[in-house]
């Protein structure tokens, strides 16, 4: 839909919220701010956001602000679910922007896509949700190949490597915390997995690991009602003393603080 009619139609937008689906924004004019899993991006013109499920946002939004919100669930591409999200890398990541201006030069076609799954998704057509899905995939693989023609991007083998792997944390960083884990689902050995992690992202692979628990763990601090203790057993720490010592180390303050801390 139109984003200034989600404005209208939406109550709880500038509280702290998720959703249990995806989220594609395209900003096509407007200001404020909009702020995801505690980092807060300024509102420009020709602005995406992307979000997964699962994070956590909240706005700030001037009332001209103006553009799309696509929402889609996992079921949209179930055929291949894990394939989409290796392809589609600015989903589920944690050590990218979910924020992206689209340059000059791509804003027409951005539009353009934007407005024939709007148009279409009205349509009462028989064949209407099939074209929806092409559309909403044409769309998300545009996205795609500008961003991959604009960053800097990994070598094909190392890229789907270390995507991978952050799926993989993504799906088990609240049973699963060491290195040895991930690197038998993958296949190879820590060191390699270490050696690849900080080559691509010049962090180490339990740093990524960390940074995964530690963003669940602020969270759940801020917009749960579970007590320390129960985020502790949530996140399969060995006791509440270890996740207090963890986060203190990760955060530099203490859970109880950043709880009732106001930023």
């Amino acid at each position: 839909m139109k984003f200034e009619d989600h404005l209208i139609n939406t109550k709880n937008i500038h509280f702290p919220h998720r959703h249990d689906f995806y989220y594609l924004l395209y900003i096509t004019s407007g200001g404020g701010s909009h702020t995801i899993d505690f980092k807060t991006y300024p509102i420009k013109q020709n602005q995406l956001f992307f979000m997964s499920p699962g994070q956590v946002h909240e706005w700030d939004i001037k009332p001209n602000t103006k553009g799309f919100t696509l929402f889609f669930n996992k079921e949209l591409f179930k055929t291949n679910v894990f394939k989409i999200e290796e392809e589609w890398s600015f989903f589920h990541t944690f050590f990218n922007d979910c924020s992206y201006v689209i340059p000059k030069e791509h804003q027409p076609i951005i539009h353009n896509l934007f407005t024939l799954i709007l148009t279409e998704n009205a349509q009462f057509s028989s064949q209407q949700q099939q074209i929806t899905k092409a559309l909403t995939s044409a769309l998300l693989f545009k996205i795609n190949s500008i961003l991959n023609n604009t960053n800097n991007i990994l070598p094909s083998s190392l890229h789907f490597q270390i995507r991978k792997f952050e799926l993989l944390i993504d799906a088990n960083f609240n049973s699963q915390h060491s290195v040895l884990y991930y690197a038998n689902k993958l296949n190879i050995t820590p060191n390699y997995l270490n050696s690849l992690c900080k080559k691509t992202v010049a962090k180490s692979a339990k740093e990524l690991i960390n940074m995964r628990l530690l963003l669940e763990s602020k969270r759940l601090l801020k917009h749960s009602d579970l007590s320390i203790n129960q985020i502790s057993e949530y996140l399969n720490f060995k006791s509440t003393s270890y996740f207090i010592r963890f986060f203190k180390h990760n955060q530099f303050q203490t859970p109880f603080a950043f709880k009732h801390s106001k930023s």
